[in-house]
């Protein structure tokens, strides 16, 4: 038998970085032997510790590597989700939820789906409810036809998506939560 000789390569380290809010950050590290085995691997970090924002802490964004070049491995966006406890603690007996699902086709053609949850201020009547609920809908398809892919992830990650929906349908009823709560790319 011939006296075979296993070589093992050595694995270096690579910094994982994203385009999220418009400026190149570090999200993290990673150990790997080949460029070709980092392709693909997915993280979830907290959005707190991207933007410097505590507000920001009950959000979980998930990336995906697309590519390496060098000793860094550029991320892009998959997933955001609010974690599941925040939801429970902002959702109030005396009030009314609107949970929703929509598939939209951003301007530069990600498919996407997005999950809203909206908080009334109190009880109110099955109309309205339908009215908030058509009145997101339309909103949310106008923004979509528009935006790209990397507008509406710095859109979610800055709040302001969130804000300008709220501020359109709380003129149909006042409101006290109206946010993204999961955000998909197909």
């Amino acid at each position: 038998m011939a006296d075979v000789q296993l070589q093992k390569k050595k694995k270096k380290w690579f910094g994982i970085v994203t385009g999220l809010e418009s400026n190149r950050s570090e999200i993290g590290e990673t150990l790997a032997n080949e460029d070709a085995n980092l392709v693909g691997r997915t993280l979830e970090v907290n959005l707190a510790n991207i933007t410097q924002d505590p507000k920001s802490q009950n959000i979980k964004v998930k990336f995906r590597i697309k590519e390496v070049k060098g000793n860094e491995a550029y991320a892009e966006v998959i997933s955001y989700a609010m974690l599941s406890t925040y939801v429970k603690r902002v959702i109030k007996p005396a009030k009314e939820k609107i949970d929703d699902s929509f598939k939209y086709l951003t301007k530069d053609n990600v498919k996407v789906v997005v999950k809203t949850i909206i908080l009334t201020k109190s009880k109110t009547i099955k109309s309205i409810l339908t009215n908030i609920r058509h009145k997101s809908h339309e909103y949310l398809q106008n923004y979509f036809k528009k935006t790209d892919y990397t507008t509406l992830i710095n859109d979610l990650a800055s709040h302001n998506l969130q804000k300008d929906l709220k501020n359109i349908l709380k003129k149909i009823y006042p409101l006290s939560v109206c946010e993204i709560r999961m955000m998909e790319r197909l």
